[in-house]
Order: structure tokens, then C-alpha cells, then sequence
């Protein structure tokens, strides 16, 4: 059993599937939810009929203000030169996902964090011969190259480390095993790299700032593989990426639509589907289930030219190809 961490912008149709997945398939020890004062209100309001033991809820904004004396305003007024399309509140989120150790006095040496449009389905379990592992979820024959080179730079000048590369999928793993010692050496070395007394959030967003972006998945995986390769232990794309799907889906997309048909679904009520009737809808849809699904919320993941859209969202039976790219 082990602890997770999810920050989550805001409660969308897909939140109470996803937690409870997690729930039932990984019974944590606790979920850590970080979001804003008004979400936290909402999931007190929604959330009381949802099957989710263990649910500790944490304001956003103030996230770092005892530890390190910053707001969520404070942070994100810092950042100036972000790539298109990755707003200074996403960068925040990846901020909250390496620093929740340093704020949450009951995470344990070793705790996972899943993004919160992660549905697990027939998803991989996180200890195999004895060791932690995540699963890469993403080929790496698709996608920005732009924000990739951003983030490939920021490793190479201020870790000064190769990143670490596989053969056929990326470290944007959309969850990741985070160890703590791994997480204060990282943060030491922006520190050593700026020769500098400020914070490591600080020196991250100065980073992002002269290299256009920042991947914490991949930067967190590249920094273990340099300390110590052996503790880099993951499930290689081809056991649980060849069958996970992303898409956009706000509530009104296709696989929203197809659902509400399928159950029954009065729309007069609010919707926030059940993890059960979300895998039984996934049964009757799929001959062989997916290992997951992520529920894009964003609408810049509707806007993307072809070139860049990754393979899990081209392969998708749920992707809609009505979008108007730019």
C-alpha cells in the first residue's frame, strides 16, 4: 500500500472515476488531493455518495506558504517565458507534484503521483520483483518537438546529465514513483547549478524561464538514472502503453455521449460517473480492455496540428477528428 498525490486543477466529470480506480485498484494508504479552495468545496459537496477511502483534501494556493513563505500567486507571477499552450498553472501543478514531500509531513520516503485525468483500467501493478515501478505510457514517435527539446535542454545545461532515453516510449509517464532522497538531491542540484541561497521552486521557474519548458517526469527519471540507474525500474512501453488512449474529452465528447446513452443517463442529474459503470461501459466497448485512459480536459489538445499529436490519441477510438487545428 503506499501513498499517492494528485493535484488536480479542477472537478471535472472524470474526477470520481479516476479516484476511485485508484482507490480500488491500488488501496493507498491515503490519496493527497491538492487543488483550490473551491474545488475542495465541491468535492465536500459531490463527493460523499464516492467510493474513496482514505481522501485527504489540501488547498492549492497556499500550498508552499509555510515551508517556504511563497503563495500560489506569488510562484506564478515568477513565470515569464513558458512555451504556448503550457499555461503558468500547469507549471505550478508539476511544482506541487516535487514538492508535496517537502510540505506534507506524512508522505513516506517512497509515494506515487498520478495525474488526475489517469484512468487506471488494466493498469500495472506498482511493486513487480520487488521493486517500484512505473509504466510508460507514451511513444515517443509523436509530439512537440519544440517543448521537447525545451525540456531535453533543461537537463542536459542545469542537471548536466544525459536524459534518460528508451527505446521506444518517453518519461512523460502521467504518474511516476517518487522517492524522497531522489527529490532533495534534485532540488540541491538547481541549487548547485545557480550557485544560489534561493529556494529550488525559485530556481526551477528561473530555469523554465530561460528554457521555454519543464517536464518533471522526465527530469526526475533522468536525475535516478544518474544517481543510481538500478532504482530507475519501469514497465517498458510495450507491456501497458500499446493499449492506453488519450483524448479530449470535456464532459461532452465521445466517449462522454456514447456513456450517457449506455446508462441511461438523466441530464438533469450531475454527472460524475461511477469507476464500476465507467469499466462496464469499457467492457462492452472493447474486445481487450485498455490498460488506461486519459480524459484530456484542456482544449489546447484540440488545437494541436497533426504532427503533434501522439500516437495514443491517433489510435484512440474515441478521438474525434472534427477538431479545428492551427
Amino acid at each position: 500500500m503506499y501513498q499517492f498525490v494528485i493535484p488536480i486543477h479542477h472537478v471535472n466529470w472524470s474526477t470520481r472515476s479516476v479516484l476511485e480506480g485508484i482507490s480500488q485498484k491500488y488501496k493507498p494508504k491515503q490519496i493527497y488531493v491538492v487543488t483550490s479552495d473551491h474545488e475542495i468545496k465541491i468535492f465536500k459537496d459531490k463527493s460523499n455518495s464516492w467510493d474513496i477511502e482514505n481522501l485527504t483534501l489540501l488547498e492549492e494556493d497556499n500550498f508552499f506558504l509555510n515551508k517556504y513563505g511563497l503563495t500560489k500567486k506569488d510562484i506564478v507571477s515568477q513565470i515569464t517565458q513558458n512555451k504556448p499552450n503550457y499555461s503558468p498553472g500547469w507549471l505550478y501543478q508539476q511544482i506541487i507534484k516535487l514538492g508535496a514531500s517537502d510540505v506534507i509531513d506524512e508522505l513516506e520516503d517512497v509515494f506515487l503521483v498520478w495525474d488526475a485525468d489517469l484512468l487506471p483500467v488494466k493498469s500495472w501493478p506498482i511493486i513487480d520483483e520487488n521493486n517500484e515501478k512505473f509504466a510508460l505510457l507514451q511513444d515517443k514517435s509523436y509530439g512537440n518537438q519544440d517543448v521537447l527539446n525545451s525540456w531535453k535542454n533543461l537537463i542536459i545545461n542545469v542537471l548536466e546529465i544525459n536524459p534518460v532515453e528508451d527505446i521506444r516510449g518517453t518519461f512523460t509517464s502521467h504518474h511516476m514513483v517518487f522517492k524522497k532522497k531522489y527529490l532533495k538531491s534534485l532540488k540541491l542540484k538547481f541549487k548547485d547549478h545557480f550557485k544560489s541561497d534561493q529556494n529550488w521552486i525559485e530556481l526551477i521557474i528561473k530555469a523554465t524561464n530561460i528554457y521555454g519548458s519543464f517536464g518533471e517526469y522526465w527530469t526526475y527519471a533522468s536525475w535516478v538514472n544518474h544517481i543510481n540507474k538500478d532504482d530507475l525500474n519501469y514497465y517498458p512501453y510495450e507491456k501497458y502503453g500499446l493499449t492506453t488512449e488519450r483524448f479530449y474529452d470535456d464532459g461532452n465528447g465521445l466517449f462522454s455521449r456514447k456513456y450517457k446513452k449506455f446508462s441511461n443517463f438523466d441530464e438533469k442529474k450531475d454527472f460524475y460517473p461511477s469507476y464500476s459503470s465507467i469499466l462496464n461501459f469499457i467492457d462492452k466497448n472493447y474486445q481487450l480492455p485498455p490498460s488506461s485512459l486519459s480524459f484530456e480536459t484542456n482544449i489546447r489538445h484540440t488545437k494541436k496540428k497533426d504532427e503533434n499529436i501522439h500516437l495514443e490519441e491517433k489510435r484512440s477510438i474515441w478521438r474525434e477528428k472534427v477538431y479545428d487545428r492551427d
